[in-house]
């Protein structure tokens, strides 16, 4: 009988590394990060535990490698000339990213936000997968306040969580994200009327 390390001598550098990356996100969306532990990666990639500790030390550095390199590049910030689309396009980009990973993988990550704030996973999570593309929908708000499409002081980083947070909301409550229907009624209808509307007598502007 071939043993799992006989399997994994016949996959080598970037092979091999597709199998446990692989591994490693099917488990997440099967058991969620609290349950994923090497035995199961190295079962499900084929491969005897000891390659993965002679990669890995622990189960977040693990989950994180496999993490970024399961990441798409970070698109170019949609450029239409109408702030509307946009955001659609922007709110598209996040969509695929949720299929690129698997949906219950990014449910299963979305907890370890809540985990300790020197977490690797979670560092990567906040630096390489949220704030990158938060910080694209403030420049499309940005930049539409410079074209005078929106109020200037309605282009924070407030106002910029706002679409993706919903979004995300869905994803946790239903299991799968928003329908592009309800990404236009999110832009029609909070978005775009929090960045046009005249604020409220007495409102401050929000900090980020």
């Amino acid at each position: 009988m071939t043993s799992a390390s006989e399997r994994a001598g016949r996959r080598r550098g970037p092979a091999l590394e597709r199998a446990i990356h692989a591994a490693v996100l099917e488990e997440l969306a099967d058991v969620g990060y609290a349950q994923l532990a090497f035995d199961r990666v190295a079962r499900r990639a084929r491969l005897s535990r000891a390659s993965l500790y002679r990669r890995w030390d622990r189960k977040a550095d693990l989950v994180a490698d496999a993490l970024a390199h399961a990441l798409p590049p970070l698109p170019a910030v949609p450029d239409t000339g109408n702030v509307r689309d946009d955001l659609l396009a922007c709110f598209a980009q996040m969509h695929q990213l949720v299929d690129r990973l698997g949906t219950l993988a990014v449910q299963a990550l979305a907890a370890e936000l809540r985990g300790p704030a020197d977490s690797a996973l979670r560092t990567l999570l906040r630096d390489q997968v949220l704030e990158p593309r938060l910080q694209t929908v403030l420049d499309i708000l940005l930049r539409a306040a410079a074209r005078g499409e929106v109020r200037p002081q309605a282009a924070t980083p407030v106002l910029a969580r706002t679409g993706p947070a919903l979004m995300f909301q869905h994803l946790l409550l239903y299991g799968s994200p928003p329908a592009h229907a309800l990404v236009e009624d999110i832009v029609d209808r909070v978005v775009l009327p929090a960045a046009t509307a005249a604020p409220a007598a007495g409102a401050e502007r929000l900090p980020a």
